[in-house]
């Protein structure tokens, strides 16, 4: 299994976002698919895509809360920057993003960039939506991606009183500066802020009140894009529609049309087979489960490869409801993780102790994960006085089957150990608000990597991924001073307490890490998912007539 990873990107590293989960039970069929009326002349070129994980909304200053609406909002709003390997950043609507000095950064737009609507995109729209990421009144999950700057807090917001960020300065129409509040490495700078930053349009939104945006009609609707890609519709769990944005500046997009079909996982394997899907997105909102693997790669019709992915598997422990730490680290010595590797993946998974797999140059090579130990888990429990009487509510996300069935295998281990739980399946939005609101003991979920060692969003005591409502002062100063700390070897060392540290509290449980089929139908002659920048190139994705 390690070579698996070890060909994979060399410095993928890290976490920082998102609750990769499932959704619904139809079939997601689509009003196009198997031929429609399309805008090219003759046949209409489309790509059907299919995930398991529906989108909770299209607004860019929420997205990364879940990874489906973070990669179709992409098609829609263009991030400044993007990268198709690790540290090799891309220009998208940032044409140059240059500093000289590692604090103050000049970032220019493409001058073609325009809205859908024919209005240039301009550092008027990158000032007004990084005031509202920056506003208390706004909801916004991309605050830890500007908190580097200077004038606002580790929150990424402003102060009360303050209206201004004083380290964003326009230039002009096209350029703006960026000054950190201390020298950083860019490619933090790169990946936290160029490719999460996607500006909203200024002349359709600036009556809209910051408190009222995330609940505007535009943010299910967005009719005014800047993406290779326009909104036609979003049949609630079933697909969301894209037509090409002719006018898009890189250059006009060879497909007509993107649907992304919306189904249980059995079903990607299926519509793969029927060809009523050309691909499975994967990298956790469209994987295929493992043991129908083999069936797929036998599809004459089909190429396939095993792709690294970008999520991996989880149990947040909700340290709230299960404040003993004791409790906690029983009910890790309690899970056969290996036992859901071994029936559910063929071996083909990696497991390990907090969010840093042994693709990451930031994994602490020293830690051992907690080993399957049924009489240590009785022992800890014993010491904590546990009432065998009491019963966990075990949240799970439905549409996953391998989650669904990993969640039965560790109620059962729990179950031999003496801790009592109720398994609840919820569609994703669902338990993203559950997620939020730490209405759970126990909860399934699937959590993003990045390039950047940062694990603030799970680990901080005010991160917007915490849902464990984990809290430990010095985690939160160890997790401050790595954000902080420019040399790579210092925080690697940081990096390496914060895992001693949160192996011991057990806010979560890493359950595994394993890469995923990607299976896209040979019609497609350009287009596939892949690790890092699947949207990237979506403009020049064609199929064969």
């Amino acid at each position: 299994m390690k070579h698996l990873f070890k060909s994979a990107a060399i410095l993928l590293l890290s976490t920082s976002l998102l609750l990769a989960a499932c959704s619904s039970k139809n079939s997601g069929q689509t009003p196009e698919a198997g031929g429609a009326t399309g805008e090219s002349k003759g046949k209409p070129k489309i790509v059907n895509v299919g995930v398991f994980n529906a989108p909770i909304s299209f607004n860019p200053l929420i997205s990364s809360k879940d990874l489906s609406s973070a990669e179709i909002g992409t098609m829609l709003f263009e991030p400044l920057l993007n990268r198709i390997q690790p540290l090799e950043f891309l220009p998208q609507l940032a044409e140059s993003f240059d500093t000289k000095d590692k604090q103050t950064y000049t970032v220019k737009l493409n001058a073609k960039a325009k809205w859908t609507d024919g209005k240039p995109v301009t550092t008027e729209d990158v000032a007004f939506t990084l005031l509202l990421i920056a506003n208390p009144k706004a909801e916004s999950s991309l605050g830890s991606s500007i908190s580097f700057l200077e004038g606002v807090n580790g929150d990424g917001k402003l102060e009360d009183g303050k209206t201004d960020i004083a380290g964003f300065k326009v230039i002009d129409a096209q350029t703006f500066e960026l000054k950190a509040k201390t020298p950083t490495d860019p490619n933090i700078i790169k990946e936290q802020f160029g490719m999460k930053f996607k500006p909203l349009p200024k002349h359709v939104l600036k009556d809209v009140k910051p408190e009222e945006l995330a609940k505007h009609p535009f943010m299910q609707k967005p009719d005014v894009t800047n993406g290779a890609f326009k909104f036609v519709q979003y049949q609630k769990d079933q697909y969301v529609e894209l037509a090409a944005n002719k006018e898009y500046y890189r250059g006009t997009p060879k497909l007509d049309k993107i649907f992304v079909k919306i189904m249980p996982s059995a079903n990607l394997v299926a519509q793969l087979q029927s060809g009523e899907i050309d691909m499975n997105y994967g990298l956790g909102i469209g994987n295929l489960p493992d043991q129908d693997f083999e069936t797929v790669k036998k599809n004459a019709n089909l190429r396939t490869k095993l792709e690294p992915q970008v999520g991996i598997q989880g149990m947040m422990i909700n340290t709230k409801t299960i404040p003993d730490v004791k409790v906690r680290q029983a009910i890790a010595y309690a899970t056969n993780r290996q036992l859901i590797v071994d029936n559910l993946m063929k071996g083909d998974a990696e497991i390990f102790d907090s969010v840093y797999p042994s693709l990451s140059a930031y994994q602490n090579k020293s830690l051992k994960p907690t080993p399957f130990d049924p009489e240590k888990a009785k022992a800890l429990l014993k010491e904590a006085g546990w009432d065998a009487n009491k019963e966990l509510d075990f949240v799970v996300p439905a549409g996953n089957l391998i989650r669904e069935q990993s969640a039965q295998i560790i109620a059962e281990n729990l179950k031999a150990v003496g801790i009592k739980t109720k398994i609840s399946k919820y569609d994703f939005a669902t338990v993203s608000q559950k997620s939020l609101k730490h209405e759970f003991d126990l909860l399934l979920t699937g959590m993003y990597m990045n390039i950047d060692p940062d694990s603030s969003a799970y680990y901080h005591s005010k991160g917007n991924s915490n849902s464990p409502a984990y809290s430990n002062p010095e985690v939160d100063q160890l997790l401050e001073k790595g954000k902080s700390e420019a040399d790579e070897k210092v925080r690697k060392q940081i990096y390496d307490q914060v895992q001693v540290i949160v192996q011991k509290d057990m806010p979560l449980l890493t359950l595994y890490y394993n890469p995923t089929l990607i299976a896209v139908n040979k019609r497609v002659t350009k287009g596939e998912p892949r690790l890092f920048g699947t949207t990237y190139d979506v403009h020049e994705w064609d199929v064969a007539q």
